[in-house]
């Protein structure tokens, strides 16, 4: 009775409608069993698996699409992965994961995933260069997190595996890692679960700490993004649970500390807030989603151990730098250890009795933060370091904005005014007026 149905099906199913397509798909999939049902899709003329490789073209999104769902359920079948292999199934289907539309080669891909875990399928899908093409699709910033995704589920495959560590799969990964890509979500699933499913494998962690890590990692953390950083700590957190991921985190923490003071040296206050956030978030410090024991044990031995190059950023003459350094202290007054050794610490003492004796001298340059702004944010500091410890609640810097910029009225009125002598109250009258227009 079905069979005699069946072209209606499939006359259905071809219509690749969001309601009609889905459900003539469990209807197939439910009498795939059925040997005489699978001999009639599978005769030359009915073209059937030829139709649903066509139909990965326009891929049916935030459903299981019924193509690659009546795909997956076939290919549990012998008679059906000999029709795949012998009939050119497989090639076209890795033909079509090359696709420059990115909804079509995600939907192959998937299709792909679906019937891999077949042997004979897998070995025929390695020689029709499944694996170079994932590893190709890891190089592009669009397609790189499906392609992980992809190889996190089929990484158990020796022959996959292999082909994927052949092809230096693991600097892609890490530059995906580096780039922050793994922050987003891939068929509805967390790239930080996709990156920690692949780093379980114990071949590719291996490859993927030899693969220039720990100059990635500082790298992103110099910049100051806090998307960067969130990349950082996730990835640091997942490394946390492996012993050689403890022996990396060892050995990158001097590096990454000095990463996050280079990021607070900088005359941007944004770049400046999110290193001294990444200081408060590695230090697990609460209000901080990053809790990792190993961590903040580790990277507390080291803020202790280089707190001077912070300490020389609050000494400094450029009000940036002091800004800088007044941040991260105050990120990390929280801790109760660190809170008392820098209290007591000559520099630290030295900057706030200048501070408060209004001895010292501070440059502004150009975008540097505004006076006012920089004496706040040292007077946060002290008070902070003056009370109880985790009393201040959730971290949070005081405004900070730069200097208004020069207009070039104005300075062209300077020059003027030297060159031709213009007298000095028509020049601060235009200077004003010129300033006022450029504030408005």
């Amino acid at each position: 009775m079905v069979i005699d149905l069946l072209p209606t099906l499939i006359k259905h199913l071809k219509q690749h409608d969001f309601y009609i397509s889905p459900p003539v798909g469990n209807v197939i999939c439910a009498y795939a069993r059925h040997e005489e049902f699978r001999k009639q899709l599978l005769r030359p003329e009915s073209g059937f698996l030829a139709l649903l490789v066509d139909m990965l073209e326009h891929r049916l999104t935030d459903i299981e699409d019924p193509a690659i769902q009546i795909l997956g359920q076939l290919a549990n079948h012998v008679d059906v992965q000999g029709d795949l292999i012998e009939n050119g199934h497989i090639k076209d289907l890795v033909s079509v994961m090359r696709s420059r539309n990115h909804e079509t080669s995600d939907g192959a891909t998937l299709a792909m995933l679906s019937i891999l875990r077949h042997p004979h399928v897998r070995f025929q899908a390695i020689e029709e260069g499944v694996v170079v093409t994932l590893v190709n699709r890891l190089k592009h910033r669009k397609s790189c997190l499906l392609a992980a995704y992809a190889f996190s589920r089929i990484l158990e495959y020796d022959n996959i595996r292999t082909a994927m560590l052949d092809l230096s799969a693991h600097d892609y990964i890490i530059g995906a890692v580096k780039q922050g890509l793994f922050n987003a979500t891939v068929e509805n699933e967390p790239g930080k679960e996709v990156l920690g499913r692949l780093m379980r494998n114990d071949e590719l962690r291996a490859a993927v700490l030899e693969a220039h890590t720990t100059a990635a990692l500082c790298t992103m953390f110099k910049k100051g993004d806090p998307a960067l950083n969130h990349a950082a700590f996730d990835f640091l957190n997942i490394m946390s649970n492996y012993p050689d991921g403890k022996e990396l985190i060892r050995a990158a923490k001097i590096p990454i500390f000095r990463a996050i003071v280079a990021a607070l040296d900088h005359q941007k206050w944004d770049s400046q807030k999110n290193a001294a956030t990444a200081l408060h978030t590695l230090l697990g410090i609460r209000d901080s989603s990053f809790e990792t024991e190993f961590v903040t044990q580790e990277f507390r031995s080291v803020i202790l151990e280089e707190i001077s190059h912070i300490l020389k950023l609050l000494a400094n003459d450029r009000s940036f730098r002091v800004v800088g350094g007044a941040a991260a202290l105050l990120a990390l007054s929280d801790d109760e250890i660190i809170r008392a050794f820098v209290r007591e610490h000559k520099d630290f003492k030295s900057a706030r009795s200048e501070h408060f004796a209004k001895n010292k001298k501070l440059q502004y340059h150009g975008s540097d933060p505004r006076e006012e702004d920089v004496h706040r944010m040292l007077d946060t500091l002290y008070a902070a370091m003056e009370e109880s410890p985790n009393r201040r609640g959730v971290l949070k810097f005081p405004e900070v904005h730069p200097m208004p910029a020069r207009s070039p009225l104005v300075t062209s009125l300077a020059i003027l005014s030297c060159i031709f002598y213009i007298p000095c109250g028509l020049t601060s009258m235009l200077a004003g007026f010129a300033i006022d227009e450029a504030e408005k």
